[in-house]
Order: C-alpha cells, then structure tokens, then sequence
C-alpha cells in the first residue's frame, strides 16, 4: 500500500508540474482540473472569476473527449494520504492566528496601499510553551525569550507576506532581535506579562537556506524592520496561556519572488495582529514554513 500512495504523491506533483507555471520546485498554488487517472485538463492561478470559470470550462470540455478508463480511478487507489503538515498540530501547545495588512503612509497616501490582506498561523508544541515562561514571577522582572522564539517569529511570520507569499530569513539575516516578557502582575493562579522587542531582517545576496521548495531563482534584496508589542496571561494550573495577543509593526523594504510587490512601490509599512487560536475542532491550518521550523515534534514526509 506504502508504494501505491508514494505512486500516488508522485503522480500529482508531476501534474502540478506541467501546470500553469510549467517548472518543477516553487509554488504549485492554483486550480487544477484533472481526471481520476491524474490527466491534467486545465489550470491557473487567479483571482479573477470570470478567468478560473474559462478554465474550468476547458477542463470540462476535454473531459468530455476521454475515454471511460481514464474516467475511473486506478484501481490501487487509496484515499487515505500519508503525510500531512497538520499532523503535527501540537493540540497542547500554543497556536497563534494573525493577521496581516498594508498600513497607511505619514503622510496618507492611498495609491500606495492595497487592499490584500493575509491569515498567518504560529504553533508552539507544550515544551516550546514552557520557553515563554520566566523563572522568576515578580512583578517588574524582565524575561529575555530565548533564540528559538525569536527565530521563530522573526524569521517564519513577522515578514512581508500581505499581498502574496514571501519567503524566509536565515538565522544570520536577523540583526539585533530582541523579545522581552515583562511581569505585570502575578497572582497564586496566573501571570500577566507584557511584551515587547524589535528586529532588523535583511537579505541581500545569495539564498542562505539551501536547496529547498522555497528557493528563489534570483537573488535577494530585501529587508524589514519590525516592533513588537503585546500582553498574556499564564495559568499556572494549567500550565497554560489563556490570553495572548501581539500587535507588529513591520516597515518592509524591497521585494521577493512571489509576494505581490513587483508593481507597487520600493517601501512601505504593514500591520500584524496575533492572538491565541487553540480550536482544534476548527480549522488546522499549518504554518506556511513549518517545513522550516527545524523541529523534532513536526512530522516529515518519508
């Protein structure tokens, strides 16, 4: 059954592959119409109804000229698929759901900002939890969160992905990154932090991350620099946060491959909010770079 499902993966991507942006790697994002048997009819990638109506349209008119077989699913076909990122939903960790918009300039100038906005999911799996988490609970104490949050964060999600998907930082393209958890209040049952910090994201030059789905085919320029603030509210009982919300700030400048800035200006300003999503009888949506947390928890494809 293993070798019928990989079959079955490899199928697909050699589909996506002759699709709309006929290359292998990158972005297979799109609308794709296909028979049971994995034949591509038609695909796109856009936003505009009146075109994804056209595509599906020819997809249905060649549909029409296959023969029966090619109609009916293989017969080793199975439904269940092996790997999903959402396996790895760490149900008792810390989910964090954002979003992302462009901001007005200072002075407003409204041709420069469009009306995209984006969604953003940050998990934390239970031990990853416990990093948020001073020692020392006295009210006024500062906390400086360790290097996995701050990576994390500055690298993966406070990043100019508004208007389409962006793409990651290195560890070294994180200049002076700084995340601090104040203590506001402490009581027998909970803690309430504040927190603040900021960082300087710059990649220029070379792709630093390796051969991977995320690997541009030009080089970089482009950098942002973000603030940070926000306030939670720890259960000790729990061990848990019950509240957790982030505002950031973020000035981008340049562009990247594929996040939608090609024609609008060099530089501009975005706005980010984060508060706590722990619904997993909602919607699981993974991290769009879970595949580059670099986390023992996360489940990889074989």
């Amino acid at each position: 059954m293993q070798g019928a499902q990989d079959e079955d993966a490899m199928m697909f991507q050699s589909m996506a592959d002759k699709g709309h942006y006929r290359k292998k790697g990158g972005s297979r994002q799109g609308i794709y119409v296909l028979s049971p048997s994995g034949d591509l009819l038609s695909s796109v990638n856009s936003l505009n109804p009146d075109v994804v109506l056209d595509v599906l349209k020819e997809g249905l008119k060649k549909w029409d000229t296959l023969p029966r077989k090619q109609k009916r699913l293989p017969k080793n076909f199975s439904k269940k698929i092996e790997h999903r990122w959402e396996d790895s939903y760490p149900i008792d960790g810390l989910i964090l759901k954002g979003a992302k918009s462009d901001l007005l300039s200072d002075p407003p100038s409204f041709d420069n900002r469009g009306d995209r906005w984006n969604m953003d999911h940050i998990w934390f799996n239970k031990n990853e939890v416990q990093l948020w988490i001073p020692k020392n609970h006295k009210v006024g104490s500062i906390y400086e969160c360790p290097k996995l949050i701050k990576e994390r964060l500055f690298r993966f999600h406070f990043v100019d992905n508004v208007r389409g998907q962006t793409l990651p930082f290195a560890p070294q393209e994180v200049k002076n990154a700084k995340l601090s958890m104040v203590v506001r209040g402490s009581t027998d049952s909970t803690t309430t932090f504040s927190i603040s910090g900021n960082a300087n994201a710059v990649a220029k030059g070379d792709w630093l991350l390796g051969d991977n789905d995320w690997t541009p085919s030009h080089s970089l320029d482009h950098r942002i620099i973000t603030q940070v603030l926000g306030s939670a509210i720890y259960d000790k009982r729990k061990s848990l946060f019950v509240e957790f919300e982030l505002v950031v700030l973020g000035e981008w400048f340049g562009k990247t491959q594929n996040n939608g800035r090609h024609r609008g200006p060099e530089n501009g300003n975005i706005g980010i909010f984060y508060t706590i999503s722990n619904d997993p009888g909602g919607s699981i949506i993974a991290p769009a770079f879970i595949d580059m947390y670099n986390a023992d928890w996360i489940k990889k494809p074989l």
